[in-house]
């Protein structure tokens, strides 16, 4: 799993590009067999004025399954992938157990005697 990260208005070192890269393989490891990409956008709304105003957003596609997509808003970049990975590893076990669920669940229609005559 190879993530392609973008970085708008935000100056990404080479440290932090690998930590994103680290911490991503680190909570989907497990869920590997099942995404097919990730890509994570990271952006700074305000540039140099400071505050909350930086975005993490992560959009996992998954085959056969609609796209997760998570997005943390703060002022570290890397606290904000800590958190957003995390809850894209929540989401997928989700959104896995509820396909498995339901690809599981059969659905039979109740006969009445009546309905036989």
């Amino acid at each position: 799993m190879k993530p392609t990260i973008v970085a708008k208005n935000v100056k990404l070192s080479r440290g932090l590009r690998e930590y994103v890269i680290r911490r991503l393989s680190l909570a989907l490891d497990r869920k590997r067999y099942s995404i097919r990409a990730v890509k994570v956008r990271i952006s700074d709304q305000n540039g140099p004025k400071g505050g909350i105003d930086k975005h993490c957003q992560i959009h996992l596609t998954l085959p056969g399954l609609p796209p997760v997509v998570v997005t943390e808003k703060g002022r570290d970049v890397a606290a904000m992938v800590d958190q957003a990975a995390h809850r894209a590893a929540q989401a997928i076990d989700r959104l896995l157990s509820r396909a498995k669920s339901i690809s599981h669940t059969r659905y039979t229609v109740p006969i009445s005697e009546a309905s036989l005559i």
